[in-house]
């Protein structure tokens, strides 16, 4: 993890994004995931761009199965966007196929 994005779990959830007070961006990955791995670099490089305006977060799938079902997330990786308020919105994107461009423009999405 770098200085921009931080792991939690679900014990974390409430508090790191339901009551954040800041939009989230909130990865559910999982271990031995190309996609997943592909997806890292892009959301890091993200997150620092969007460092102190946006809290950039993931969340091991399997090992949080009951938020991540809770939630409707059944793949990896899944990225979710939440408001300042705590609510989920935007798009979320998912798969092997996350571009940057469609990251940073649900990112975006939330500062507007």
């Amino acid at each position: 993890m770098s200085d921009h994005v931080k792991e939690i779990t679900a014990a974390d959830f409430d508090r790191e994004v339901l009551a954040a007070g800041e939009p989230v961006a909130l990865d559910f990955f999982s271990t031995e995931c190309p996609p997943c791995e592909a997806l890292a670099p892009k959301f890091e490089a993200v997150a620092e761009q969007f460092a102190g305006r946006v809290r950039f977060l993931k969340i091991f799938r399997q090992g949080n199965r009951e938020l991540a079902q809770r939630l409707g997330v059944s793949g990896s990786p899944t990225v979710v966007f939440f408001d300042r308020a705590g609510q989920e919105r935007g798009e979320r994107l998912g798969g092997d196929e996350i571009k940057r461009t469609a990251l940073k423009a649900q990112v975006e999405a939330l500062l507007a």
